[in-house]
């Protein structure tokens, strides 16, 4: 196992002690770039190893599965781990730790048998109301176990709609730790960003908001026109010349096209993009390339090159990990980066 920093610690003694102490399900609270990962490997370890437990970590998208699964093999290379999920053909059932996707499980608990700890990751996903995937699995899992423990983990610990996360009535009972971005910046764990905003303004006063956001169809009318797309791209490839990887937030499918082919143009360097219609199999081929893993593209076992500009529409958000990235450009206020780039690392925002 890897030594954990002071914090993390920290955090795995609260969770291990309420547990002790209190009958409700525990929240743990840690921004992105904190090492969420690690403890969850170090829970599910913890708990197999040392008190002959099984575990099962719970996730919304395949991505975040692969990954979570692929650290724990990393970090603790002596607990198995398997995996279920339709969208990885993958449906092993016996390991004593498990990484599952929700959708996959949430009638299929009896065929899991018994755990003793179940973990969420992005906890703040868990549905407010009683009709729920989560509830449905978890109403299960208390049969077969009645138990069974919760604990969850977020950087957010509310809904913008229904509020905190945590209640007495809620999955989630109580923040058991929580630990902010400033702090761990302060203790020198996460670098401070860098924003710079655009030079070319745009104008948002006449945008409407339909369910707590602009309206898509008129943020990707304001923001893809031509003159706009080449000034921003132009000044994206001159503030990132000493950048090795820039991940783009655009506004939708059409303008990511739009964004890619211009910083192509501009640059000379191709540009991938990842959309939700990018299938499964050549996402996977761009997301390697752009963390710079080798990916062979013929027999003899030549690489193709990494991408340093990679754009997307709101898919590389909840759970992407990618360590590399060392700017993130934003076009619109719907757009999302994590809290941890390099020392020094640029935001630009053209919302």
């Amino acid at each position: 196992m890897l030594t954990l920093r002071p914090y993390q610690q920290a955090a795995i003694d609260a969770v291990y002690r309420y547990l002790r102490t209190n009958n409700g399900n525990p929240c743990l609270v840690a921004p992105t770039g904190s090492g969420k990962s690690l403890l969850m490997s170090t829970i599910a370890h913890d708990a197999v190893t040392k008190w002959n437990g099984r575990v099962l970590i719970l996730a919304h998208v395949k991505e975040l599965l692969e990954q979570t699964a692929n650290t724990i093999h990393r970090i603790a290379p002596d607990l198995p781990v398997g995996v279920y999920s339709s969208g990885l053909n993958s449906r092993d059932t016996n390991e004593p730790a498990i990484v599952a996707g929700i959708q996959s499980v949430y009638k299929r608990a009896c065929e899991l048998d018994r755990f003793n700890l179940i973990i969420v990751d992005e906890a703040h996903l868990l549905p407010p109301d009683g009709e729920g995937m989560y509830q449905t699995f978890l109403h299960d899992a208390k049969i077969v176990n009645p138990h069974v423990r919760l604990i969850g983990l977020t950087a957010t610990p509310y809904r913008m709609k229904s509020g905190l996360l945590c209640g007495p009535d809620n999955l989630l009972n109580d923040i058991c730790y929580e630990i902010g971005v400033k702090e761990l910046i302060e203790e020198n764990y996460l670098c401070p960003l860098k924003t710079k905003a655009g030079r070319s303004k745009v104008d948002c006063s006449n945008l409407h908001i339909r369910a707590g956001e602009f309206i898509s169809s008129e943020v990707e009318e304001l923001m893809n026109t031509n003159d706009l797309v080449a000034s921003a791209c132009r000044e994206i490839i001159m503030q990132t010349h000493d950048r090795h990887s820039v991940l783009i937030f655009a506004a939708s499918v059409a303008h990511a096209e739009h964004v890619k082919e211009t910083i192509a143009k501009l640059s000379g360097c191709e540009c991938g993009l990842v959309t939700g219609d990018t299938p499964s199999a050549e996402r996977e081929t761009i997301l390697k390339r752009f963390k710079g893993k080798k990916v062979e593209k013929n027999l003899f076992g030549d690489g193709l090159p990494q991408l340093k500009y990679l754009v997307n529409v709101n898919i590389l958000t909840t759970g992407f990990d990618a360590p590399n990235v060392d700017c993130v450009v934003l076009f619109t206020s719907n757009g999302k980066s994590g809290s941890l780039l390099p020392d020094g690392g640029k935001v630009i925002s053209y919302s």
